[in-house]
């Protein structure tokens, strides 16, 4: 067993994955808001996440205690998070390092079961970060889309692997069984094209009659998905929170989240219209999604059998139109569209081989081949990411200070939790009417109460939030409350947006704070004030701390 995996260390793939581990870390580094190039990572739901599990590990239970509506992986991976560094993402960004390093890894495997020679595989794989990190649907990092983007690639190679061979070994099933029971705890809108490959597969044994490896797919599917799932729900019971998951993580998500309300044949008619707005959007979308796809299906070169063709066309659609399913064009987050570039892959693979074919790719590793694609790599992943502009690369940019001054500035997070800190052993704070600021992060405070941040639904939706946001103002309950306000607007001022009444509005800006003032400034008075661009909105911070 140690000579084998001495060998396996030595061989030239292993040389390989070191170099992709390399680029994998340069990548990261400058596109990811978790990475410590950046100031603060000032994503609102990668904050949230943080801030649940933070909770967490303080004894308090998610969907019972504290309102969040994602999935318990995404707060118990947060969890960790803060374990390791309690006001930095520096174990997320390690997360998400080892994610393009494993997408990149499964491209070259990809490659290399469509025949591709080793280095033209490598290169591909060298290449393939441009797919993953494509802004603005990559955006802050850090989204279950993106840690998922490894997991439908797997699965993209299950496709391809029973189309080589009649069997596969148990544990592919047992990945992929654990890999479903992951996704429906972190976003189960993602399981699209993980319930078309089991419907799919399983009909077609089913057909077929061949009972011994439908039994095996349902087995050690069910095993692994057990694995995942079976934790929790010993978790859930034993905190007396298994109804508030069920409330929160599914039913609220589906009835009051997503915005469509008609019938489940109109929203997979909705889904199709927003995944073909998204394919027509771009030429290289097009031309891998719409054209790829096609080609897989034309060309048996590819998929050789018409049951893995169909397979592989089950599995993309499904994943594209259950993404979005049950949103509109007005509410859809770009980002949500990111695991589609899964399905990039084997187009890309196909058409750079192709290339390289035509060119006549050196059989051997060429120092200078390989040095002027991982030149180009970078070239086309600055081209599609420009999150490196609000890195520290660039000291003082806008999203950092508006102030014009050469001395070194911080952004309002770092700059109010300092305070914060400095002030209080162990602050209490309020993040009002916006989603999680990031304050929460960087001051270290726990929440006190359930709804710790708002959300981009009407207020009329789920009016309960503000209502109790504003009553912990009432009553002046914490020590500390954050608001934010266009650049131009006082706290006094600032109404909403009137095309949207209730509802955040773009800069993550609150449904307006005029109302509130009065009480507001009865209990509070303002500490600091700091103004900053977020997400091309001018935006001015507001920290007030509880008098007495």
């Amino acid at each position: 067993m140690y000579l084998r995996i001495k060998e396996k260390l030595q061989s030239h793939e292993a040389q390989y994955f070191v170099l992709l581990a390399i680029i994998g870390v340069f990548m990261m580094a400058f596109c990811s808001y978790t990475s410590p190039a950046f100031y603060f990572d000032t994503s609102p739901d990668n904050n949230a996440f943080f801030t649940v599990g933070k909770a967490m590990m303080h004894g308090i239970v998610p969907y019972k205690d504290i309102f969040e509506q994602k999935g318990p992986y995404v707060y118990f991976w947060h969890g960790l998070a803060y374990l390791v560094s309690h006001r930095s993402f520096i174990f997320i960004f390690i997360s998400e390092i080892a994610v393009l390093i494993a997408a990149m890894i499964l491209t070259y495997k990809l490659a290399r079961l469509l025949k591709l020679a080793e280095l033209p595989a490598f290169l591909a794989a060298v290449l393939s970060p441009m797919l993953f990190l494509y802004h603005p649907y990559y955006n802050y990092g850090d989204t279950v889309e993106f840690f998922a983007l490894p997991l439908l690639l797997s699965l993209i190679y299950l496709v391809f692997l029973l189309d080589r061979q009649t069997s596969v070994s148990h544990w592919w099933y047992f990945a992929q069984g654990l890999f479903v029971g992951i996704i429906f705890l972190s976003k189960y809108t993602l399981l699209g094209g993980w319930i078309a490959f089991y419907l799919a597969d399983g009909f077609y044994l089913l057909l077929k009659k061949r009972w011994h490896e439908l039994g095996r797919l349902v087995l050690w599917s069910g095993l692994g998905f057990l694995l995942a799932t079976v934790p929790w729900l010993l978790y859930f019971l034993a905190t007396g929170s298994l109804k508030a998951f069920i409330n929160v993580y599914i039913l609220f998500n589906t009835k009051v989240y997503m915005t469509s309300s008609v019938s489940f044949f109109s929203n997979l008619i909705q889904s199709a219209i927003l995944v073909a707005h998204f394919y027509l959007s771009d030429v290289l979308f097009f031309i891998l999604g719409i054209g790829g796809t096609l080609l897989i299906m034309f060309r048996q070169t590819v998929l050789t059998t018409k049951f893995a063709r169909t397979l592989y066309l089950v599995v993309f659609l499904g994943c594209d139109l259950l993404a979005l399913y049950g949103y509109q064009a007005g509410s859809l987050y770009q980002y949500y569209q990111l695991v589609y570039f899964a399905f990039f892959v084997v187009p890309f693979i196909y058409l750079l081989n192709a290339f390289f074919t035509w060119v006549h790719l050196p059989a051997a590793d060429d120092p200078f081949v390989i040095l002027g694609t991982l030149i180009l790599s970078v070239f086309l992943v600055l081209g599609v990411n420009n999150n490196v502009v609000s890195s520290r690369l660039f000291p003082n940019n806008q999203a950092i200070t508006k102030r014009n001054t050469t001395k070194p500035q911080q952004p309002a997070q770092v700059e109010f939790g300092r305070i914060m800190r400095q002030r209080s052993a162990q602050p209490t704070l309020l993040n009002y009417g916006s989603i999680d600021m990031g304050f929460y992060t960087a001051s270290g405070a726990v929440p006190t109460t359930y709804y710790f941040q708002n959300y981009n639904i009407p207020e009329k939706a789920a009016p309960q939030i503000l209502r109790a946001q504003r009553n912990v103002i009432r009553r002046h309950q914490v020590q500390w409350v954050v608001v934010n306000t266009p650049a131009k607007q006082s706290v006094r001022e600032w109404d909403g947006d009137s095309d949207i009444p209730g509802r955040i509005t773009s800069g993550n800006l609150n449904p307006g704070t005029s109302k509130l003032a009065h009480q507001l400034y009865r209990h509070y008075r303002v500490v600091k004030v700091h103004r900053q661009m977020f997400e091309q909105v001018d935006v001015k911070y507001w920290l007030f701390e509880r008098k007495g």
